[in-house]
């Protein structure tokens, strides 16, 4: 009974969890822009303006719904997040600052005394959105 439960427990942890995806406006934002629009940067070019901090996790969300395994899957899902974002807020760039990796973890012991467990795993990535003036 308590692994079902801790199981219960998680998936709810899972669909109700934070947003994420949020930003802080910094500068100017913009019209917006389509996400294929939007480069990666891991440091900033030459000539830009700031837009917006943003932060985004690789969690389940009703709007994106992903169940991802592998970290790496988990890290393209926080810059697919980070892009469409930024290009909201008319942003042709987004430059990440930093990545973290957190792991969730349960654990119940039930009126008997048996003992249970349950995991999960998160990547969150932190990036400035830009806009790229572009040379003549």
């Amino acid at each position: 009974m308590g692994m079902k439960k801790s199981i219960v427990l998680l998936i709810v942890m899972m669909l109700v969890g934070c947003v994420p995806v949020s930003h802080i406006i910094v500068g100017e934002a913009r019209d917006p822009l389509s996400p294929s629009q939007v480069k990666i940067y891991s440091d900033f070019p030459e000539d830009y303006k700031k837009i917006a901090l943003i932060d985004a996790g690789s969690n389940f969300a009703f709007k994106d719904p992903a169940i991802l395994f592998t970290w790496q899957s988990k890290m393209n899902k926080v810059i697919e997040r980070l892009k469409i974002e930024a290009a909201k807020l008319g942003a042709n760039g987004v430059v990440i600052v930093g990545t973290d990796n957190k792991i969730h973890q349960t654990f119940n012991l039930d009126k008997d005394g048996n003992a249970s467990s349950s995991s999960y795993t998160e990547k969150f990535g932190k990036a400035i959105a830009i806009y790229v003036i572009e040379k003549k």
